[in-house]
């Protein structure tokens, strides 16, 4: 079972045995905020999902959920510039591990427009992410650089993807340099006042690495950065 305190006033940590019981946690604890948004309100409900192999299992979890799918709208906090039939698409990754797992009735809204660059798309995409701007739940990723979304230290496009005052919901990142971003570097991300307008933030991490890239509390980092500016918990869930 998962045990829980706070490291700090804006960062709320469950502490899994394992990777398993961390996924299943996760699930949980978002179905049940879906469950109660649904009972406290009509009109749709907004989840934006992070890819990576780290959640994977918690949203073949979450699909299993006994709600109305057909009320969530769903959009990615991020997505590597490259089409959904590419193994590093998030927007394959969420496909297969959630709409297809159970949730399929679920409204998703892919990041990617074919035949164009992120920075010649991203006004189109940040129209169709409107309805995100101030979403229910998020559920966030990390790399052990620091960042998450796609606010890779250093890139080209981070300091307007992270400007609180910033009237975009989402940007275009150039990751070129970046060790972590790997080599498909050009990105499309969601911005600062996305994350400080969510109703709840849920952070997924596993491994120590991570873990002390967290509590050191760099305010360079941008995961950190974002940390700083919340004026309510993120709901860190971490396993070994």
């Amino acid at each position: 079972m998962a045990q829980t305190w706070y490291i700090q006033m804006t960062i709320l940590i469950h502490e899994a045995e394992s990777r398993e019981e961390a996924a299943l946690f996760l699930a949980e604890a978002v179905a049940n905020d879906l469950k109660q948004l649904s009972a406290s309100r009509t009109g749709p409900l907004t989840l934006l999902l992070s890819g990576g192999w780290t959640p994977a299992p918690a949203y073949k979890a979450l699909a299993k959920a006994d709600l109305d799918w057909s009320r969530v709208s769903v959009g990615l906090v991020d997505d590597r510039w490259v089409d959904d039939k590419n193994p590093a698409s998030n927007a394959k990754l969420v496909s297969e591990s959630f709409l297809n797992e159970g949730a399929s009735a679920a409204c998703f809204v892919p990041m990617y427009k074919d035949g164009l660059s992120a920075v010649q798309a991203a006004s189109d995409i940040d129209a169709e992410y409107a309805p995100f701007s101030s979403p229910d739940i998020v559920i966030l990723g990390m790399g052990p650089d620091g960042h998450t979304a796609s606010w890779f230290p250093d890139s080209m496009g981070l300091e307007s993807a992270m400007s609180a005052d910033t009237k975009a919901v989402v940007a275009a990142i150039d990751a070129t340099g970046c060790p972590v971003a790997g080599d498909l570097t050009e990105r499309m991300t969601i911005t600062m006042p996305v994350l400080l307008n969510a109703s709840h933030i849920f952070l997924l991490i596993s491994g120590q690495e991570k873990r002390q890239v967290l509590e050191e509390q760099s305010k360079q980092l941008p995961v950190h950065r974002l940390i700083g500016q919340l004026t309510r918990p993120m709901e860190v869930v971490w396993a070994p």
